[in-house]
């Protein structure tokens, strides 16, 4: 079920007037896009599970947090994925941190396998197989190991379109926003293996033959719990 969240105060906001803020890995690149303000990340080439276009920001975020921003897919060989909360299981900074970690090339299992050393939350949407066929969902997911947490729709369907997607994290529990509206949210308690993912980078991956993103209008702002949500989670 949909749990609103105001956003409070804003906490990052990165308008592309270059890309210091961003880390890339992997493949592809990172550049401006066609318009001021805009980040252009493209993958050619690879495949899914292959070596991804990845972008982190760098500041390390905070648990309780909405992440916004404008998307603008113009091509349809791939998807995009958000990692929320993605450090090392030791607590390591994904970025600083790097030589301490294993050795990652931008293949999907450097960042979800548990030899990779990672830990994260992820959410895949403008889901097109490497053909460009839309596959008519979006996942929520945890690392290490891939687990599904939700499924939902996928809004992002059209290429040269502008979505305002809303990431939110609140603790384990994390939704996902399109234009306003909801997509999906999972809940997550389980520290049987590896504590709840909290604080992190946030980044971009983009994976497929042939896949091109805009980014613009990045904002992260700070939330309040909400302890009432997980009283019929229990």
């Amino acid at each position: 079920m949909p749990t609103e969240y105001e956003s409070r105060e804003l906490l990052h906001a990165d308008d592309f007037a270059d890309f210091v803020n961003w880390h890339h890995e992997g493949v592809g690149e990172i550049g401006p896009g066609p318009v001021p303000g805009q980040m252009r990340l493209h993958c050619l080439g690879s495949r899914q599970g292959g070596p991804g276009c990845m972008a982190f920001f760098r500041p390390t975020l905070p648990d309780r947090i909405a992440v916004e921003y404008d998307l603008v897919v113009r091509s349809h060989g791939g998807l995009v994925i958000n990692y929320i909360a993605i450090r090392g299981l030791d607590g390591q900074d994904l970025i600083a941190d790097r030589d301490r970690l294993p050795p990652r090339t931008g293949v999907m299992s450097d960042y979800y396998a548990a030899a990779g050393g990672l830990q994260s939350y992820h959410i895949s949407f403008s889901r097109f197989d490497d053909a460009g066929r839309h596959t008519d969902t979006s996942n929520g997911r945890r690392n290490p190991g891939m687990l599904l947490m939700s499924q939902g729709v996928d809004h992002c369907t059209e290429i040269g379109r502008a979505y305002r997607i809303r990431v939110v994290k609140d603790g384990g529990h994390v939704q996902l926003w399109v234009d306003g509206k909801f997509s999906h949210s999972f809940f997550d308690r389980d520290t049987r293996r590896y504590p709840i993912p909290d604080t992190g980078k946030f980044g971009f991956r983009l994976i497929g033959s042939d896949v091109m993103a805009d980014v613009s209008g990045f904002r992260v702002y700070r939330i309040d719990a909400n302890e009432e949500v997980w009283r019929d989670k229990a």
